[in-house]
């Protein structure tokens, strides 16, 4: 079977024997934005399985359009076949594209049955299908993959006790072999029991991330998937598989690509910090107009800068991106900026020299910063939420219980001192 999109033509499908598979949820329902396929790309390619499941949310809304899209883009980079559970945002044209709602897997070992319940019921027809999967097809280890979850008191985002109910009498008589449900929708990973089956809700395979009413393992939270296989005694296991810190490395393995990528970059960086200062001068000219119409482009660049950034690996864990800031600091203090203050004290560039110490002293407070924030990162814990206050005249930032009354760089009086929030 060829990787990427399978679209399931046939209710009954069998399949080979497996060493493992992957489950991941809810990629596209925030939208097909580059932040976010960036975080599915990962997903897609975090784990050496046979194959894997969406459970569901494929995209936003329904326009064909982002189903082509999404399709393109799982054939492009998954590197197994790739089935789908319809979602509540999956409308319209998932059949089109994905196939049927209601359909099985099955081998000798283990039965998959893939439910719709996207319009947060199951159909007569569903649950028809249930029973004639479990009755003809049933295994020592049953899987039921659908995308809104089931009564939990976890959430209640929900289908309800009535409509579970339903489900829950026909699975009944074959209770014992069923090994878990799996769901989506509810962005976020938590595990329940529920009428004594293991429970599993993942769905963090880009969407942004949400809250419940219970407190979740904020780590195993963060986007995900779970990889699923036998152990050596034949029992069904998985493992909760983080995408903080993952690589999406397939497209950076290309030179030439990786070297656009970076200039690319760096063009909207610099974009965004001009358009910003074009417009806190227009402000300043009482062009408030002129003003807003930068700032909002500037915003624009910074979101585009954001998914190149993305491309690129440069988002990692909490401690690698805090060891990248101090060692950034570490090198402009060292070698970079001392160069420059002897360029500019050599050949007499006042400004420069100005501008070059202002930031050399900056970056020797960010340095101690930061290196107070990679211990605590490093045992596993967060710095004190402290109080931190930048000068908006030559850049150097403070922490402390009070607004300096001056910037002991350059002097700037108060009122040119803001608190960072």
């Amino acid at each position: 079977m060829k990787n990427g999109v399978v679209k399931v033509k046939q209710q009954v499908n069998q399949i080979a024997d497996f060493d493992s598979f992957t489950i991941m949820g809810d990629p596209g329902c925030d939208g097909l934005g580059a932040e976010i396929m960036a975080t599915f790309a990962k997903g897609l390619t975090a784990t050496r399985s046979d194959f894997a499941v969406i459970l569901g949310d494929i995209v936003a809304i329904s326009e064909e359009v982002l189903y082509q899209r999404i399709s393109e883009f799982i054939n492009m980079i998954a590197p197994y076949p790739t089935y789908l559970v319809c979602g509540n945002h999956d409308t319209d044209y998932y059949q089109k594209y994905f196939g049927l709602k209601d359909y099985l897997l099955v081998n000798d070992r283990i039965l998959f049955v893939v439910l719709d319940n996207s319009t947060r019921k199951f159909e007569e027809a569903t649950l028809d299908f249930l029973q004639k999967s479990l009755k003809d097809y049933a295994r020592d280890n049953i899987i039921l993959m659908f995308h809104i979850p089931p009564p939990t008191g976890m959430t209640f985002n929900t289908v309800t006790a009535e409509e579970w109910e339903k489900v829950a009498s026909v699975y009944r008589p074959y209770k014992e072999k069923i090994k878990y449900l799996l769901s989506g929708h509810v962005h976020t990973y938590f595990e329940d029991m529920v009428d004594g089956i293991r429970m599993i809700v993942s769905a963090g395979a880009g969407a942004r991330l949400e809250n419940i009413n219970k407190p979740v393992d904020k780590m195993k939270a963060f986007h995900h998937v779970l990889r699923f296989f036998f152990d050596a005694a034949g029992v069904l296991k998985f493992e909760h598989i983080t995408l903080d810190g993952k690589l999406y490395k397939k497209e950076l393995s290309d030179r030439s690509l990786r070297k656009i990528l970076q200039e690319a970059f760096q063009d909207e960086c610099e974009a965004y910090v001009k358009y910003k200062l074009f417009a806190q001068d227009a402000l300043e000219k009482g062009l408030g107009g002129t003003a807003k119409l930068l700032r909002a482009i500037a915003e624009s660049e910074f979101y585009q800068a954001r998914n190149h950034f993305n491309n690129l690996n440069y988002l990692n864990t909490v401690l690698n991106n805090l060891e990248d800031c101090q060692n950034n600091e570490d090198r402009e203090i060292r070698q970079k900026y001392p160069g420059y203050l002897s360029l500019a004290e050599k050949k007499k560039h006042g400004l420069a020299k100005y501008t070059f110490f202002e930031a050399l002293e900056a970056e020797r407070v960010h340095k101690g910063l930061f290196e107070e924030a990679v211990k605590a990162a490093k045992s596993g814990k967060d710095i004190e939420l402290a109080q931190y206050y930048t000068c908006s005249s030559c850049g150097f930032s403070v922490r402390g219980t009070e607004l300096p009354t001056n910037c002991p760089i350059c002097g700037a009086p108060i009122d040119k001192i803001f608190e960072v929030h």
